[in-house]
């Protein structure tokens, strides 16, 4: 074959044959000749009037070259339509003096010498007989067009045979084998969900096969590097990776720069180009993710032995790092869209639930593993004319965008129904008849109750959701019997049907979404009481503790297809009688002076109650909490003390998502003084008797138990 002759002759590393296709404006690859990996790198199709040496040969005629080649005829500028450097020489097939397509070889590494005039006559003339091949075949009739796909010749060599790959004298050994990794990589960086598990496979990967000793991925995040994992390398690269700007000339940021791949067989070349690297390595190689017009970051892998790369292993350590550029940025948009999904989610639910000196809520919320954090599930508590109390649980169907701009909505206007004071069958009725009106087929869930802090009464008016719980004081648990109505949405005859209940003071009102018990039964509600009795400890008056308690025995996340919410609420009593006294503080937000404002309000009311033992542990726990939140969380904060019989329960609210940490105390000054948060926090787990973080809506809240008893 002329091709094969082409390839091996000019001792070239492949070759391909390129027709134009029927509509004339591209050139498609007919025949690809080389050896694994060569034959899949190969470019399949270019546009005949693109700036490509074999595009350029086609078209003026002549033989064109690119990859700083020494010739006497014309050349172009190397386009990477190979992901590794190289050279190319392309010969016009020309048949009645027009072309009919083109002859492409290529070598890698690149040739900087001129190939000998006799080596051109003999491509030329290969060309030249290829050519008059094509133009018998079409004068007999047959097509010399491209084909719809290119035919491969593979060309085997056992004489670059290394240890590392293959088994010598077996013809195509190498190439398998080296592709074999990279095949195996490709379908493993499919199922990766996030860079964690692209390291890991890269890991395993990459860095296992090669024989390298460390594996560090950086990504590029505004100008700036970001080491998003590093395994096995023996002196951390974070401080030389880690925020280091891309102007900054290094061999991490240059190859992003230049878009060119860094080998170093030997410490010594990588010290002459880069003194004052902290790698501990024998040799590198530092290769680009992305493109140089799209770039994402760079890999290294670093080598404990000195060792070279051979043409084979920087072409497949190319094509791997392809797949993984395309990992990343599939990881990075997915960790977009989930920050802006729960970004959403959070500013849709409320930022912190309403509560009344009688009425202690707490709420949580958990997303279905495929919502990307947001969904139509949503909780509120609202304070009421008439001293009354609203408690809220929705579930609008889906777990998408669309779910949650329904929410959103119909969450604000049932909110607005309520504080007008209609009562729960009305507020249910005007919200069904809004989401009617909206321009969605979603439909929706809920579940509304009033409750009068002075009786107990609590009015009960479902639609289509699962009926509340009730805890008993004595721990019994009850179903209330409330009609079940139709969704929100849905048109009903005749007004919603309303149930209406007496709490006795110590009871505890349980509303939730069906996720909460989808896979412990087939019935939400008694799923739900199964739930509630696995953790009934009547003896255990933290609502807080109860609602973690709970999530945490509900369906764990891979096992659960929907969202959960949940809102507990406890009755403590008619204020008329023995009741628990309560306060609370707001202080802005960056405002430190608040800080020594919270210490008298501490001060005072535990003077009021008697509780004088216990004010200065309690000031510096409340110190410690407030100064972490107002440092590090950019809004107001709510500072709530409440009196119970056995405690004194304080909580601090913001609105930073981020959980409060204790950051450990090392023997490192650098890391000590870097740490961004919790060193109080160690003082408020010794002094507390308990304590504990819990999402409160769009925010948080750091709850303190100390008890008096």
């Amino acid at each position: 074959m002329a091709l094969s002759r082409a390839v091996r002759e000019m001792d070239a590393y492949s070759g391909a044959v390129y027709l134009p296709d029927d509509e004339g404006r591209h050139l498609a690859a007919t025949v690809i000749c080389g050896a694994a990996p060569a034959i899949f790198t190969m470019p399949d199709r270019m546009a005949v009037d693109g700036p490509y040496a074999t595009s350029m040969s086609y078209r003026v005629m002549r033989p064109v070259s690119a990859g700083n080649m020494e010739t006497s005829f014309p050349k172009a500028q190397i386009i990477p339509l190979v992901p590794f450097p190289y050279s190319v020489v392309s010969i016009p097939l020309i048949a009645a003096e027009r072309s009919i397509g083109a002859l492409a070889v290529i070598w890698v590494p690149p040739r900087h010498a001129r190939l000998p005039d006799a080596d051109m006559r003999r491509l030329c003339g290969i060309g030249r007989g290829l050519a008059r091949d094509l133009a018998d075949m079409a004068a007999r009739g047959a097509s010399i067009l491209a084909a719809r796909s290119p035919v491969v010749m593979p060309l085997y060599d056992a004489s670059g045979w290394e240890p590392e790959w293959g088994l010598p004298g077996i013809p195509g050994s190498i190439g398998l084998s080296l592709m074999y990794q990279m095949h195996k990589m490709s379908g493993a960086l499919n199922e990766a969900s996030g860079l964690p598990e692209i390291v890991r496979t890269a890991e395993q990967r990459i860095m296992g096969p090669f024989g390298a000793c460390c594996f560090a991925l950086a990504t590029l995040t505004e100008g700036r590097l970001r080491l998003a994992g590093q395994t096995g390398c023996r002196t951390d690269l974070s401080d030389e990776i880690h925020g280091t700007a891309l102007s900054r000339p290094s061999p991490y940021t240059d190859v992003i720069r230049t878009g060119r791949p860094l080998f170093y067989s030997d410490r010594e070349a990588l010290i002459a180009d880069y003194p004052g690297t902290a790698a501990d390595v024998q040799a590198m190689a530092v290769l680009p993710i992305g493109s140089a017009a799209a770039p994402l970051g760079s890999c290294t892998l670093g080598f404990d032995h000195s060792r070279r790369f051979s043409v084979g292993e920087r072409a497949v350590l190319l094509m791997m790092t392809s797949q993984l550029g395309l990992a990343v940025e599939r990881a990075q948009l997915g960790e977009n869209e989930r920050a802006l999904a729960q970004g959403l989610q959070e500013r849709l639910l409320p930022r912190m639930l309403a509560e009344l000196p009688q009425v202690v809520t707490t709420a949580r919320y958990l997303s279905a593993p495929t919502s990307a954090g947001v969904g139509g599930d949503w909780y509120d508590a609202i304070c009421l004319p008439g001293n009354r109390i609203g408690l809220v649980v929705g579930d609008v169907e889906g777990h998408n965008i669309d779910s949650a701009v329904v929410m959103g909505q119909l969450r604000s206007a049932l909110r607005a129904y309520a504080t007008e004071g209609h009562d729960p069958a009305a507020v249910l009725a005007r919200s069904s008849d809004l989401l009617a009106d909206l321009d969605t087929d979603l439909l929706a869930t809920c579940c509304f109750v009033r409750m009068d802090p002075e009786t107990g009464a609590a009015e009960i008016a479902l639609a289509g959701h699962p009926v509340p719980l009730i805890r008993e004081p004595d721990g019994t648990i009850t179903v209330p019997d409330v009609p079940p109505n139709v969704p929100l949405g849905v048109p009903l005859t005749g007004a919603h049907r309303t149930a209406e209940i007496i709490l006795h003071p110590g009871s505890l009102l349980m509303l939730y979404t069906d996720g909460l018990a989808q896979s412990v039964t087939g019935d939400p509600v008694l799923g739900a009481r199964v739930l509630l009795e696995s953790i009934n400890e009547t003896g255990d008056t933290s609502l807080e503790r109860l609602a973690d308690r709970l999530i945490a025995v509900a369906p764990d996340h891979e096992a659960r297809r929907d969202d959960i919410a949940v809102l507990v609420a406890r009755y403590e009593g008619n204020p008329r009688g023995e009741h628990y006294r309560i306060d609370r503080m707001a202080i802005q937000r960056h405002d430190l002076q608040g800080v020594g404002a919270a210490r008298r309000f501490v001060r005072r009311h535990l003077h009021e109650w008697g509780l004088d033992a216990f004010i200065d542990d309690l000031e510096v726990m409340a110190s410690e909490a407030i100064t972490n939140a107002l440092i590090h969380a950019d809004s107001d904060v709510e500072v709530r003390l409440r009196e119970y019989p056995d405690r004194v329960h304080l909580e601090v609210r913001d609105s930073d998502t981020s959980p409060a940490v204790p950051a450990p105390i090392t023997l490192s000054d650098e890391a000590n003084a870097v740490a961004e948060h919790g060193r109080g926090l160690i003082i408020v787990g010794t002094l507390a008797t308990m304590w504990g973080n819990s999402p409160s809506g769009r925010g948080k809240t750091v709850w303190i138990d100390l008890a008096t008893d």
